[in-house]
């Protein structure tokens, strides 16, 4: 978590932290970006994540859990799900913690949402 969010500006950690929070997933909101477009450019760099709500994965709705517990609409609609397996390697860790600023960078760039203006 603190990788990522050391890494790439405007991003919102969803749920508790620490303790509290279940160590196989981590739910991030990265503002100025689309859930649904990062989800595409993560997995053309072989990084599978989910956006929007876990039970409607079909549907191009940000999460009502994260709306109930507060988040702002765009917020809620930049959140993507990492799920952490036993099976993923520090080197897969690396990797993710390499290409998510690029791949985030590159989503931003092409957004109409920019810092500032929303």
């Amino acid at each position: 978590i603190k990788g990522i969010m050391d890494r790439v500006p405007y991003v919102i950690l969803n749920g508790p932290s620490g303790e509290r929070r279940a160590p196989d997933n981590v739910n991030l909101s990265f503002l100025y970006c689309e859930g649904e477009a990062l989800t595409i450019e993560f997995s053309f760099n072989g990084i599978y994540v989910s956006s929007g709500s876990a039970c409607t994965t079909r549907v191009l709705e940000p999460s009502h859990v994260l709306v109930a517990i507060g988040r702002k609409y765009e917020e809620a609609h930049g959140s993507v799900l990492f799920k952490i397996d036993p099976e993923h390697t520090i080197e897969d860790i690396k990797y993710t913690l390499e290409v998510v600023p690029k791949a985030v960078e590159r989503i931003r760039m092409i957004s109409s949402a920019k810092p500032g203006e929303v």
